[in-house]
């Protein structure tokens, strides 16, 4: 009984240690960006390869922020900002090809 309390107690610390790690996460490929018909703001074209989705945000060109505690920042809100994905059909053509081809 007491060896299961001690392994259930070091895979609980082991699984706080590894919490705490962050998380790499998959990047999408920029694809373009376009003008959204006001000033200071752009549509950007985003693709998500492991999903094959597109994604156009409406977001502001600069957004103001400033630092806090932890080296983590705060953003400045603003009233721009949307996010629309697609599935796509058709494959999608990257802008640089991966680097395992010659």
């Amino acid at each position: 009984m007491r060896k299961a309390i001690v392994l259930s107690a070091a895979l609980a610390v082991m699984g706080v240690a590894h919490a705490q790690e962050p998380a790499k996460k998959p990047q999408m490929q920029f694809m373009g960006a376009y003008d959204a018909g006001q000033p200071g703001v752009s549509i950007y074209k985003m693709f998500d390869p492991t999903e094959d989705v597109v994604c156009y945000i409406l977001m502001p060109e600069v957004v103001g922020r400033k630092p806090v505690d932890g080296g983590k920042w705060i953003y400045d809100g603003n009233s721009v900002g949307s996010i629309s994905c697609l599935k796509v059909k058709l494959p999608v053509v990257p802008l640089v090809p991966p680097a395992n081809q010659p």
